[in-house]
């Protein structure tokens, strides 16, 4: 048996919310009221802006001046354009990650893989995205460039969340996806940096069909 793991009262806020979110009782570009929020959850206004600062963070919700905080809504351009620029930024980051992965590194991105195609063959899509997201993290942290990695999380963060809401796959889709994943590992010490490049970006290619195909399908229910 797993030991009883404390949970402070912003995490259970920040869980709330993304629970909502992703299911639906949230919209995509919904406002969001903190005072409702916390009457709602039985907390205080403080805690709900202290979530907010975290989901913001993940890419869940979006503060704008004179708006106040939406759930995340993303259209096709925004899509086509972050991918567009995390194209030119994740194939710098896997050329610089060759140059400073370690065994040990390795050892890490293959245990997330692994969590992830656990949770591929049961359908666990939080779990799944969480170590995808955490795959890609530790990936950029490899390069070795802070800046990068502040960059591309600032940028792909909402991606994975809109990912996450919007997203149902069947499992040999997931399944397609950790492999992709298994490949990108096993190649990192090995390919040169110029076929590591190409891989990176025929494996941002698949995804970026899957995410505008999403797009579409959604603009058409």
């Amino acid at each position: 048996m797993k030991l009883i793991q404390p949970v402070s009262k912003r995490d259970q806020v920040v869980a709330a919310f993304k629970d909502a979110i992703l299911r639906g009782e949230i919209r995509q570009g919904d406002a969001i009221v903190e005072s409702r929020v916390a009457q709602q959850l039985g907390a205080g206004v403080p805690l709900v802006r202290e979530a907010l600062i975290e989901l913001e963070h993940r890419g869940y919700v979006q503060k704008a001046p004179y708006k106040g905080t939406t759930v995340t809504k993303l259209e096709r351009r925004q899509v086509e354009q972050i991918f567009r620029l995390r194209v030119e930024l994740e194939t710098l980051a896997i050329e610089w990650a060759k140059e400073n992965v370690k065994p040990a590194d390795l050892d890490h991105l293959r245990g997330l893989t692994a969590k992830m195609k656990r949770a591929a063959e049961t359908l666990d899509l939080d779990e799944f995205y969480d170590n995808d997201l955490a795959f890609n993290l530790k990936l950029w942290e490899i390069s070795g460039n802070p800046y990068l990695v502040q960059c591309l999380e600032r940028l792909v963060v909402p991606l994975f969340a809109f990912y996450v809401m919007k997203n149902r796959r069947d499992r040999e889709s997931y399944l397609a996806s950790v492999a992709r994943h298994e490949k990108l590992v096993e190649a990192l010490p090995k390919l040169s940096k110029a076929k590591l490049r190409d891989l990176m970006r025929v494996s941002l290619a698949d995804w970026k069909v899957e995410t505008l195909d999403q797009w579409a399908s959604d603009e058409t229910d």
